[in-house]
C-alpha cells in the first residue's frame, strides 16, 4: 500500500508538472514532513525521492520560469568553471559566458539535489547569481529569469532543510546554521531591492521574485519551525504584492506552508501557541476565500491536515488539542458532506474530503493526550474512517496501535499488541502484503512498550524488553526489514529497563547493527547505548561508547557523530553516581571537541549544566554547592540558566543541611538564589521565573531546618506571587503546603501545634486544595510531639471518617497510627497505647484497610512505652509482644520481623524493672547470638551489650564484674567497627557496675577496682572515647566504695586532676566528691581557701570546666542514653 502511494504521487507530479495542484503536493506533502506522524515522514521522503527527478516548480510553457533539470558537470570542472566566471572582470562576460554561468548554476542545484548538499554548493551557486547581477548592472540588456534566482534560493534550501534540527538533536539552530538559514531570506530580499531601483532608472532586465520564490523561504523556515519569522515574511510578501507585484500574491501554497511552520514550531518547541495560532490561520483562510471567493486562497485537504497535525503535537503538552484536533476533522466532514450533489450541494468543498492521513493524525491527536479515554476515542475515529471509505490504512491502524499503547491501563499493550496481529492475519489471509503492517507499524509497537517501561516504578524486570526482541523477530517472518529506526526503538527499551545487564543488552543489538551491510547505526543508536549504560550505573562504560561516537564523527561520517544529548546523556552516567569530576571531564571534552573538529552544535545547554550540578550535589563533596554556585553564574553568563538549574541547586541545599548541618548558611543562600531568579525574570530572563517546585525546594528546605517561620513565609510568598501574576506555574499545590505542615511536625509546644492546625484549615478552606494522608500525618505529629496525644488521637479519627466517607486521598497509614501511638508512649499511657494497637489489628481484618497491619515500628513504639512505664507487668507485656512479631513473621509477613531495635527495646525495659531480670536478659542475649548467626539485622551492637551491662549492674550475681570485663574484650576485638565497638555509655556503665559489688569477697571487690581504673584509662586514651563528666563522677563514686584511707587519697587525687586537665568538672561531679571525700583529702585538691560548704565551679579555674560548661551534662547525658535504647538512632556527639 505505501509503495502504490508513492507511484501514484510520483506519476501525478511527472504528469502534471506545471498544476498548481502538483506544486501544491510538491511543498506540502515533498517538502514538509512532521506533519502528521513519525511514520507518515517516511512516505514524504519517498516522496520526495522520487519528484526530485522530475523537480518543477514553474507552470507549464512558461520558459522564463521554468527550472529545467540540468546534468551535472563533473565536480572538479565545475569548480573551475565557476572559478574563471567569477573571477572575470566586471562587464566582460560574452554571450556564451552568460549561458554558461546559468548553466554552472543549474550544475551547482542539481549537484544539491543529488546529496552533495554542503554550504560550500550554495556559496558558489550565490557567488555565480551575484556575478550575474552585476553584469546586469553594466548592461541591463541581460536578462535574468526568475527561473535561475529560484534554483539558487531552492539551492539553498535544501541544504539548510537537510541540517533542520530535531526533538533527538535537542537543539533548534547552532550559530552557524542560524546564520545561514537567514542567508536565503537575505538574497531574496536583496534581489528585491536591487528590481525595485533598477525599476526607478526604467532599466529592468531582472525579473522580480514571484510566489515561488517567497515559498522556498517559507519552505525552509517551515522546515527549522520558525513560525515568528514565517509571520513577518508573510506580512512582507502581502505588502509587495499590494504594491505592484501581482504575483508575489499569497495563495494557498504560501497559507499552508505558513501552518507548517507552526505545526513544525510546536513539534520542535513544544510551545502550545503555535498550534492556537495555526487555528486561527486557517479561520482567517477560511473568511479570506469566503470574501473574495477566490480559488487562490482556498483552503485545501493540505490546509486542514496540518492544522489537525498541530493539534496533534500540541496535545502531548495540553491534552485539550485533541479534542480540537478531532473538531476540525468534524468541521471537514460537514463541510464535504455539504457539498454532495445528493444532499443538494454545488461541489465547493468536494476536495476537503477527509483522507486516512486526516484521520491518523486525529488518533495520533488522542495518543499523545494520554487521556484515561484516548484509546476509546481513537478507535472510535478510526471506525468512523473504515465507515468513511470501507478500508484499513496502515498508517491509521499504526496510530489506532499506538493509542492503545500509550494507555496507562495495562491491557492497552495487549490491545496494541492484538491490533498488530490482526494486522498480519489479514494481510497473510488475503495475500496482499501491501496490507501487511510496515516497519513504522512495528517500530511504533516498540515505542509502546518503552513508554510502559517508563511509566512502571521500578521497571518490569525486563519483560517488555524481551517482548520487543520477539518482535523484531516476528518482522523478519513477515519478510519486513527492520530499520535503524527500530532498533534504536529496541535498544531504549532496554536502556528504561532497570536491570543491571541492560547495558550490555544494549551494547549487543548496537553491536548486531555494526555487522550488518544494510543497517547504518546513527548517533541516536549510539546515544541510546550510553542511555542504557548510564541507567543502570555503568558510568565507564558509557563514557567508551561516546568516546566510540566521536571517532566515527572524525572520520567524516556527519550523520553519525556526537550531539549534545550524547554528551548530556554521558555527564548523566556520571551524574547519577555522584562524581562530579567524571562528569566536568566529560563537559571539558565536548568543548574542546567544538573548538578543535569546529562542531558548532556541541554547545553545553541546560541538561548538560544541569547533570554537572546533580553530581556535585549527590557527591556531598565539602565545597559540592560552592561548585554549583559557580556553576549557575556560568549559566546566566552564557544565557543558559533555567528554573530546573536554581531549583535543583535549591533541592541540593536542603540535601546539604543533613551532612553539613549550617542551617542558618543554606537557609541564607537559598533565599539569595530565589531572590536572584526573581530580578533575573524581572530583567527579561522568562526561563527564569520561579514556579510552584522552586518553592517547594525553598520550604521543604526549611521545614527540615525545622525553622517554620522562614517555611510559612516562603508559603504566603508564594500565595502572594500567584495572586500577582496569575501564572499557573506558580499556583499552590498541595506538596507547598505538606512542606510548610512537615516544619510543625515536631512541634514542642501546643501554640505550634495549634499554627499547624490552623494551615491545614487554611489549605482547604482558602486555598482550595485537598488534604491527604501526608497533610493529616504531619498535623497528628505535631500534637503528639507537643505532648498532646488526645488531640493528636481525635486528628486520627478525623482522617479515619474522611477515608470511610470515600476520600481516598485521607486513607490512614501505619505512620498515622503511629504518630499518635508515639505521643501516649512518651506521656507513658500504656493502657491508650495498646489500644491503639488493638485497633490496628481490627483495621487489618476490615475491607479497605487490608495493609494497616502493625508493623515492627509500631510494635517498637509499643514496647518503649513499657518499657518507660516500670509498672507491675510490663515486662511479661514485651515479651508477649515479642513471640506476637515472631508468629506474624511465621506466617509470611516480613513488615513485622523483630530487629536489634526490638531486642535493645526489651533489654531497656529488663533495665528499667525494679526486679532482678537478669537471667531473662541473659537468655535474650543468647537467643540474639545464635540469631546473628543466620540474619545479620539483629546482631548484637555496643546498645545491646551497655543496656545489658545496666541489667547486671542490678542484679545479684556474684561475679558481674568478670562477666562485664569478658563482654568488654569481646567487644574491643573490633574496634573499628563502630556497631560494635564500646563508647562512651559502655565505658560507663562498666564503671558504674564495678562500684555496685555483689559480694564483700576481697578478691571480687579488687578485681572491681582494677577494671574501673583500667576502665577510666581507656577512656582516656581511646581516640573515639570522648571524657565526660559522668565518667568521672562514676569514678569517684566506685573509689569511695571500693577503697579507703591512702589508697582512695591517692586514686582520687591522680583521677581528679586528670579531670580538671580535661576540663570536664562540673557541679553534680563537684558536689558528689564533696558529700564523699573526706575534707583533709578534698580541700588541698581544691587548691581554695573557700569553705567545702560554700564552693561552687566558680572560686576554681575555669579551664578545669572548660569543657563541661559547653557540653552535656550528666542528666542530658543520662536522657540521651535512654533515648538511644529506645530508639536505637540516637548517636553520640562527639
Amino acid at each position: 500500500m505505501q509503495r502504490r502511494i508513492v507511484s501514484s504521487f510520483a506519476s501525478l507530479m511527472r504528469g502534471q508538472r506545471g498544476s498548481a495542484k502538483t506544486r501544491d503536493l510538491f511543498w506540502r506533502i515533498s517538502r514538509a514532513p512532521n506533519l502528521t506522524m513519525r511514520c507518515l515522514s517516511t512516505i514524504d521522503k519517498e516522496i520526495f525521492a522520487d519528484a526530485d527527478d522530475s523537480y518543477k516548480l514553474s507552470e507549464t510553457g512558461d520558459k522564463s520560469n521554468a527550472i529545467t533539470i540540468t546534468s551535472a558537470l563533473p565536480f572538479d570542472q565545475l569548480k573551475k568553471t565557476t572559478k574563471k566566471l567569477i573571477d572575470a572582470p566586471k562587464g566582460t562576460l560574452n554571450l556564451a559566458e552568460i549561458l554558461e554561468l546559468t548553466t554552472s548554476i543549474s550544475a551547482w542545484h542539481s549537484h544539491a539535489t543529488s546529496g552533495q548538499n554542503y554550504e560550500e554548493t550554495f556559496n558558489r551557486a550565490e557567488a555565480l547569481l551575484h556575478r550575474i547581477l552585476d553584469e546586469n548592472d553594466t548592461n541591463p540588456s541581460i536578462e535574468i529569469s526568475v527561473d535561475i534566482i529560484n534554483k539558487v534560493l531552492d539551492t539553498w534550501r535544501i541544504i539548510s532543510n537537510n541540517n533542520a534540527p530535531t526533538k533527538f538533536n535537542r537543539t533548534s539552530l547552532s550559530p552557524g546554521w542560524s546564520t545561514f538559514v537567514q542567508r536565503g531570506l537575505g538574497l531574496l530580499r536583496h534581489i528585491c531591492e536591487i528590481h525595485r531601483a533598477n525599476n526607478e532608472t526604467n532599466e529592468n532586465g531582472l525579473q522580480h521574485p514571484n510566489d515561488i520564490s517567497f515559498n522556498i523561504v517559507f519552505d525552509a523556515f517551515a522546515k527549522f519551525g520558525m513560525a515568528k519569522d514565517a509571520d513577518a515574511l508573510m506580512t512582507e510578501i502581502i505588502d509587495i504584492s499590494q504594491k505592484g507585484q501581482p504575483q508575489c500574491r499569497p495563495g494557498t501554497i504560501t497559507y499552508n506552508t505558513l501552518l507548517s511552520a507552526h505545526a513544525n514550531s510546536v513539534y520542535l518547541s513544544g510551545k502550545i501557541e503555535h498550534a492556537e495560532k495555526a487555528i486561527d490561520i486557517l479561520e482567517d483562510m477560511l473568511e479570506l476565500y469566503n470574501a473574495t471567493n477566490s480559488p487562490d486562497i482556498k483552503p485545501d485537504v493540505i490546509s486542514f491536515s496540518t492544522v489537525i497535525a498541530a493539534c496533534a503535537h500540541a496535545s502531548s503538552i495540553s491534552s485539550t488539542f485533541a479534542q480540537s484536533a478531532e473538531d476540525i476533522l468534524d468541521q471537514m466532514k460537514e463541510m464535504y458532506e455539504g457539498s454532495l450533489i445528493e444532499n443538494g450541494g454545488d461541489g465547493e468543498w468536494l476536495a476537503i474530503k477527509p483522507n486516512h492521513i486526516c484521520y491518523a493524525s486525529v488518533i495520533n491527536a488522542w495518543s499523545n493526550s494520554r487521556l484515561p479515554n484516548a484509546a476509546e476515542q481513537a478507535s472510535k475515529i478510526f471506525a468512523g474512517m473504515q465507515q468513511a471509505d470501507g478500508s484499513q490504512h496502515p498508517e491509521a491502524l499504526t496510530a489506532l496501535l499506538g493509542a492503545y499503547g500509550n494507555s496507562e491501563d495495562e491491557s492497552g499493550i495487549l490491545q496494541a499488541e492484538e491490533i498488530l496481529n490482526q494486522m498480519i492475519e489479514v494481510a497473510k489471509d488475503s495475500g496482499n502484503m501491501d496490507a501487511m503492517p510496515n516497519v513504522i507499524t512495528f517500530t511504533t509497537l516498540i515505542d509502546c512498550l518503552a513508554q510502559s517501561v517508563e511509566r512502571s516504578f521500578q521497571g518490569d524486570g525486563g519483560h517488555a524488553a524481551m517482548k520487543a526482541e520477539s518482535i523484531v523477530r516476528n518482522m523478519e517472518e513477515c519478510s519486513v526489514k527492520p530499520s535503524t529506526i527500530t532498533y534504536n526503538a529496541l535498544i531504549n527499551v532496554w536502556s528504561k529497563t532497570q536491570r543491571s545487564d541492560s547495558g550490555e543488552k544494549a551494547a549487543y543489538w548496537l553491536k548486531h547493527m555494526e555487522e550488518q551491510d544494510d543497517i547504518i547505526p546513527d548517533a541516536a543508536t549510539y546515544t541510546s547505548v550510553i542511555d542504557a549504560y548510564a541507567r543502570c550505573g555503568m558510568a565507564e562504560e558509557a563514557e567508551q561508547v561516546l568516546k566510540k561516537l566521536i571517532a566515527i564523527g572524525k572520520n567524516g561520517d556527519s550523520a553519525c557523530r556526537p550531539n549534545i544529548v550524547s554528551f548530556s546523556t554521558a555527564i548523566n552516567a556520571y551524574a547519577n553516581k555522584g562524581q562530579p569530576a567524571e562528569a566536568e571531564r566529560v563537559l571539558n571534552l565536548m568543548n574542546k571537541l567544538r573548538v578543535q573538529e569546529k562542531w558548532a552544535d556541541l554547545k553545553a545547554d541546560p541538561f548538560c549544566f544541569n547533570g554537572i550540578i546533580n553530581a556535585h550535589i549527590k557527591s556531598k563533596q565539602k565545597n559540592s554547592l560552592n561548585r554549583c554556585l559557580d556553576l549557575l553564574t556560568e549559566m546566566e553568563s552564557a544565557s543558559v540558566a533555567t528554573t530546573v538549574s536554581h531549583t535543583a541547586v535549591i533541592e541540593g541545599l536542603a540535601k546539604a543541611h543533613r551532612h553539613q548541618g549550617d542551617a542558618q548558611h543554606v537557609g541564607k543562600t537559598a533565599a539569595k538564589l530565589l531572590q536572584r531568579m526573581w530580578q533575573l525574570y524581572d530583567e527579561g530572563s522568562d526561563g527564569l521565573m520561579p514556579t510552584v517546585v522552586t518553592y517547594a525546594s525553598i520550604i521543604n528546605l526549611f521545614a527540615k531546618c525545622q525553622n517554620h517561620e522562614k517555611a510559612e513565609y516562603y508559603l504566603d510568598e508564594l500565595e502572594r506571587k500567584y495572586n500577582q501574576l496569575q501564572v499557573e506555574s506558580l499556583r499552590p499545590n498541595v506538596i507547598c503546603y505538606n512542606a510548610c505542615l512537615s516544619s510543625f511536625s515536631k512541634a514542642t509546644t501546643k501554640d505550634e501545634a495549634l499554627r499547624a492546625e490552623a494551615l491545614l484549615h487554611r489549605m482547604t478552606h482558602q486555598s482550595g486544595l485537598s488534604p491527604d494522608s501526608f497533610s493529616m500525618t504531619n498535623v497528628i505529629s505535631a500534637w503528639s510531639n507537643s505532648n498532646h496525644p488526645e488531640r493528636a488521637e481525635h486528628v486520627l479519627n478525623t482522617m479515619q471518617s474522611i477515608y470511610e466517607d470515600g476520600n481516598e486521598a485521607m486513607k490512614p497509614t501505619t505512620v498515622s497510627f503511629g504518630a499518635v501511638l508515639q505521643g501516649f508512649a512518651r506521656a507513658g499511657d500504656t493502657k491508650r497505647a495498646e489500644a491503639i494497637v488493638e485497633h490496628m489489628e481490627k483495621l487489618m481484618n476490615t475491607e479497605g484497610y487490608g495493609e494497616m497491619r502493625p508493623n515492627t515500628v509500631i510494635y517498637n513504639i509499643l514496647i518503649n512505652a513499657y518499657a518507660r512505664s516500670r509498672a507491675p507487668g510490663a515486662i511479661d507485656k514485651v515479651l508477649l509482644i515479642l513471640d506476637k512479631m515472631k508468629k506474624y513473621r511465621e506466617e509470611g509477613h516480613s513488615d513485622t520481623n523483630p530487629t536489634i531495635i526490638t531486642y535493645n527495646s526489651i533489654l531497656s525495659a529488663f533495665a528499667s524493672s525494679r526486679s532482678d531480670e537478669y537471667e531473662r536478659a541473659k537468655n535474650l542475649l543468647q537467643e540474639l547470638e545464635e540469631a546473628k548467626r543466620s540474619e545479620e539485622s539483629i546482631s548484637p551492637n555496643s546498645i545491646t551489650y551497655t543496656t545489658f551491662l545496666k541489667i547486671l549492674t542490678t542484679s545479684r550475681v556474684p561475679k558481674k564484674t568478670l562477666i562485664a570485663e569478658s563482654i568488654i574484650l569481646e567487644m574491643e576485638k573490633d574496634l573499628d567497627n563502630p556497631k560494635l565497638r564500646p563508647n562512651n555509655f559502655t565505658y560507663d556503665a562498666v564503671i558504674k557496675l564495678c562500684g555496685r559489688p555483689s559480694s564483700n569477697d576481697t578478691k571480687l571487690r579488687r578485681h572491681a577496682l582494677i577494671l574501673a581504673v583500667k576502665t577510666l584509662t581507656k577512656i582516656q586514651d581511646l581516640p573515639h572515647i570522648q571524657e565526660t563528666p559522668y565518667s568521672y563522677g562514676a569514678f569517684f563514686s566506685t573509689l569511695a566504695k571500693l577503697t579507703s584511707g591512702q589508697e582512695y587519697a591517692m586514686l582520687l587525687e591522680k583521677s581528679f586532676r586528670d579531670c580538671c586537665i580535661a576540663g570536664v568538672l562540673d557541679e553534680r561531679v563537684l558536689d558528689n566528691l564533696i558529700r564523699t571525700a573526706p575534707r583533709n583529702i578534698l580541700q588541698p585538691l581544691l587548691s581554695t581557701s573557700v569553705s567545702l560548704r560554700e564552693i561552687t565551679l566558680k572560686d576554681l579555674p575555669q579551664s578545669w570546666s572548660r569543657t563541661s560548661r559547653g557540653s552535656i551534662t550528666t542528666r542530658s547525658q543520662r536522657s540521651t542514653e535512654r533515648s538511644t535504647h529506645n530508639t536505637g538512632r540516637t548517636k553520640i556527639k562527639r
